[in-house]
């Protein structure tokens, strides 16, 4: 016991920042039980070690060292709980910021605010209250909190998620080796590099019909449900292929726009859709212009966010159209508080009024939209909405465009081939593993999203849909197959090719999604998850939620 009391006599850690550190290492503990964090019992241990390690007694003259040393040690503490944490690294954020920019401060003020509910506030203050407690005798606190970070990963005080969670994919047997998650995923991206698709010249005496692909920003199933919209609205009920299983493999635009364009090839990996020297029989547009398509690309926003539109340039041929912006009235501020949106109808139109006009045969228009992502707000809006009733407004206001946009199409009697295709999920609802709005590990709830192919022309404008529901694990390869199966045989021609059939032979991709070095997998009925640590383990339903 005199030992005991000589070495609290030795520690320079008063009274309140005793209080701070119970509140730090309770507050670790509490986030590791709800699976917010994986705490690091060895990282943990040491920053409390450090903590108590007296001051050398030549030291302790010095004027101003206690603040230089308490400053420190809340460095490596952030530090410490960041890396325990889902979120992306620091590194990561940073190289974020240096190539997009901040978001707006509203919108930061809004996503942290979503995230400080009045349970959050709660526990915090109950936790600051019991580590104020907790100071009072010092030798509590040094039998205590280690006791406490030792025991902490063995139990489970919130829910059976919280262990299950942590359970990693092992090879203890020989049957877990056959199904070793890295093996298999290496498996995948090799069969999936033997997949590909190519045009050929469509024919001169062949119905000629444009093709359309719109490319829309944050909306995926789990979204729809959140505000009730569901696949038997008016809306996808028009489509002739409604994909009800379709993987975006990535949650944010940029890999996104990267895969669509890249559709002719099977899925690759996050690093290989980035590679600067593309393979040109990977890129869809490419492959549309050996069939004798002029391409064009048209937006929403001027692309230079995040060098969107040099993105697609890369992906497209040289003489692709962009269409321009010029003269349009701006409806929307996007969430850099700086970039004019402008209305999708409007823009649209400009060009079906392109096409009415032009003498060519064969045309592709790619066209973006991220009217949906958060933090958007309509002109004159004092500030952003980050909540379901904002989501329903601009998704509203976004379907009836596209709504509108399809009328004109088929007033103008001209043989379209349409996809709308969602970039990926807005992540509307968040759970402990991963909150709202951050989409960093592409769970399918942010990568399966409703992508519907519709046929417009003078022999469909009036006639019922029968729609084919493509149910089977799809990705990106599908639509560029099936545009590839339209060009070969016309859709619009005397002889089009069997719907049922095109639907039955629409190529399987299985799930896989990645994003930076996360990785998110569907084996032997599972999700599965493999961090930037590289360890993999099985995800519950509270982490899919």
């Amino acid at each position: 016991m005199k030992y005991v009391q000589t070495l609290l006599a030795k520690i320079q850690i008063n009274r309140r920042q005793f209080a701070f550190w119970n509140f730090f290492f309770l507050l670790s503990i509490l986030l590791q039980q709800a699976g917010v964090i994986r705490l690091n019992l060895m990282l943990n241990l040491l920053l409390l070690l450090w903590l108590l390690l007296p001051t050398p007694a030549s030291w302790q003259t010095v004027r101003g060292l206690g603040h230089a040393r308490f400053g420190l040690s809340l460095l490596l503490a952030i530090w410490l709980l960041w890396q325990q944490t889902w979120l992306p690294t620091p590194s990561q954020v940073f190289s974020l910021i240096e190539a997009y920019g901040l978001p707006s401060w509203d919108y930061m003020m809004t996503f942290v605010t979503g995230l400080l509910t009045m349970s959050v506030l709660f526990s915090l203050a109950a936790l600051a209250l019991l580590g104020f407690l907790l100071s009072r005798k010092k030798l509590i606190n040094l039998a205590v909190l280690p006791l406490l970070l030792i025991a902490s990963p063995h139990l489970s005080l919130i829910s059976d998620d919280a262990e299950e969670s942590y359970t990693l994919v092992g090879i203890a047997t020989a049957e877990a080796a056959e199904m070793d998650p890295e093996r298999y995923l290496q498996a995948f991206y090799a069969a999936e590099a033997e997949q590909s698709v190519s045009f050929s010249q469509a024919k001169p005496d062949d119905a000629p019909f444009d093709i359309v692909v719109v490319h829309v920003c944050s909306l995926s199933w789990d979204d729809m449900k959140q505000i009730d919209l569901s696949y038997d609205s008016p809306f996808f009920q028009q489509f002739d292929y409604l994909f009800t299983n379709f993987n975006t493999a990535t949650g944010y635009s940029t890999p996104a726009v990267r895969r669509l364009l890249q559709a002719s090839c099977g899925q690759r990996s996050h690093q290989d859709i980035h590679n600067d020297k593309q393979d040109e029989a990977c890129l869809l547009f490419s492959g549309l212009s050996s069939a004798g398509y002029k391409s064009f690309v048209g937006m929403s926003h001027d692309g230079i966010y995040g060098n969107f539109l040099n993105t697609i340039k890369q992906q497209t041929p040289a003489d692709t159209v962009i269409l321009p912006l010029r003269d349009l009235q701006q409806q929307a501020i996007f969430f850099d508080g700086r970039t004019q949106l402008f209305n999708d109808h409007e823009v649209l139109q400009r060009w079906v009024n392109a096409r009415e006009s032009s003498s060519q045969e064969r045309a592709a228009l790619y066209y973006n939209s991220v009217l949906l992502h958060a933090g958007i707000r309509w002109v004159g809006e004092r500030r952003s909405r980050n909540d379901k009733a904002q989501f329903l407004d601009v998704t509203t206001a976004l379907l009836e465009d596209m709504q509108t946009f399809i009328d004109s199409l088929q007033a103008s009697n001209r043989n379209t081939v349409l996809l709308f295709v969602p970039e990926h999920g807005r992540a509307l609802t968040g759970s402990r593993f991963q909150p709202a709005d951050v989409r960093d590990i592409p769970l399918p709830k942010i990568t399966k999203v409703p992508v519907g192919v519709k046929l417009i022309g003078p022999g469909f404008t009036q006639q019922q849909t029968r729609q084919n529901i493509v149910s089977k694990p799809t990705s990106y390869l599908a639509l560029s197959w099936l545009l590839s199966r339209y060009v070969e045989n016309s859709p619009f021609g005397d002889a089009p090719p069997s719907a049922d059939a095109l639907a039955f032979r629409i190529p399987r991709t299985e799930f896989v999604a990645e994003h930076e070095g996360r990785v998110v997998m569907e084996m032997d009925g599972k999700f599965v998850y493999r961090h930037t640590d590289g360890k993999w383990m099985t995800l519950t339903a509270g982490q899919l939620q």
